[in-house]
């Protein structure tokens, strides 16, 4: 089922834009009157609403079956996952961290910056040893047995709530910064 990879690589580049504006943005700063505070949180909430519990667990599926085939190696394999859990966790408590941030709370900015920072690259490093090593076994040694069990698990059919039909209303202002920010650099990438 090509279209599974078609999907995960369409998002891993949706991902990749999130990662720049993480970078990129002036939201960076994350004490409270920071401006750009509040889209920062909106891209936090939307990798630990959509990734963390749709994209990670059809590629977490995807290793299962390759391990099993012994089609992957299992430092890869383990790799893959232990970098899904660690995202997972750190999404959620950066989330807290900049919520406190937000409400004004005794926070060490820099130590919140810099974590915002490393979430981000542990992001992109997640997303560039998929591409190198999980994507190729996967088409190379996964039968449509495989795929229709992968598409089973309930995770392959969830809509994405920022790019895929209706943007949820959670998701609006990071959704028009994101579009801005498309059109100004004339991104020619899936959206």
């Amino acid at each position: 089922m090509r279209t599974i990879i078609e999907k995960l690589c369409t998002e891993h580049v949706r991902l990749a834009r999130l990662v720049r504006l993480i970078n990129g943005h002036s939201c960076l700063r994350t004490d409270a009157s920071a401006p750009n505070i509040a889209l920062l949180v909106d891209v936090l909430c939307y990798l630990t609403r959509f990734p963390d519990i749709s994209h990670h667990v059809i590629e977490d599926r995807m290793v299962e079956k390759l391990l099993a085939k012994k089609a992957l190696s299992i430092e890869f394999g383990h790799e893959i996952e232990t970098q899904h859990q660690t995202l997972i966790r750190d999404g959620r408590d950066l989330l807290q961290d900049l919520e406190s941030a937000v409400r004004g709370e005794n926070m060490s900015q820099e130590l919140v910056d810099s974590r915002v920072r490393l979430y981000a690259e542990r992001l992109r490093h997640n997303m560039v040893i998929e591409e190198l090593t999980l994507f190729p076994a996967a088409e190379k040694n996964l039968n449509d047995q495989d795929w229709r069990e992968i598409a089973s698990t309930g995770a392959y059919g969830q809509t994405d709530p920022l790019f895929e039909g209706a943007v949820d209303e959670r998701f609006a202002q990071l959704y028009r910064v994101i579009t801005a920010e498309a059109t100004v650099a004339s991104v020619e990438e899936p959206f």
